[in-house]
């Protein structure tokens, strides 16, 4: 297979599944090509080393949100009910379990909202707080050098130093931990959106 045909094989599989963007996808693949034979590849080995069409797809498709997968399955079990000439019976079935899929879909996104906002309340907490003892830190240091004016004893200096070496300790030691905590979070709610689309491919 050469570059033309794989692009304009990548392009249809695209084309079917209502991918946007597909110029721009064309446009990145030939690019990836085109520098890989520069490379010193030849053009089918190239194209070879390329990934599957199947696997670009399936990606793009993942990437769409999950209220337009919903709403193309929705479509796709329509259309395949109207090809059967069985489009009434798929209306009559829609129209008479709302009462049903409805309160079910609802409820399963509201939740799946409270969920999300308020893990994300609670990482942002974590970095409240550590911001709060990072500043607290500065106050402290600077705090401490008021007893160049007698604001402060010298023991008060102590202290205040002390407080601001203790405290700024302390942010250091959590800092990395919440942002790795975070990006695993991430990574644990991207997976169950992806686990979600999955559903409805």
């Amino acid at each position: 297979m050469n570059k033309q045909e794989y692009l304009n094989a990548l392009r249809d599989a695209l084309e079917k599944q209502s991918i946007s963007n597909i110029d721009n996808m064309i446009e990145y693949y030939d690019e990836m090509i085109c520098d890989r034979m520069e490379d010193g590849m030849s053009e089918e080995d190239a194209v070879n080393s390329m990934d599957s069409i199947t696997d670009i797809v399936h990606e793009a498709v993942l990437d769409k949100s999950v209220p337009t997968l919903v709403k193309e399955k929705v479509k796709k079990s329509r259309d395949k009910a109207k090809s059967e000439g069985k489009e009434w019976i798929w209306i009559l079935l829609a129209v008479l379990g709302f009462p049903v899929w409805f309160p079910l879909v609802l409820t399963f996104a509201i939740l799946l909202f409270v969920f999300f906002l308020v893990f994300w309340i609670l990482v942002g907490t974590l970095f409240i707080i550590v911001l709060a003892l990072g500043i607290s830190a500065v106050a402290c240091f600077l705090t401490s050098f008021t007893v160049l004016f007698g604001y402060i004893s010298f023991p008060g200096f102590v202290v205040s130093l002390g407080g601001a070496l203790a405290l700024a300790g302390i942010t250091i030691l959590l800092w990395k931990p919440i942002v790795a905590f975070s990006k695993v979070a991430a990574g644990f709610f991207k997976d169950i959106i992806i686990s979600i689309k999955k559903k409805f491919i």
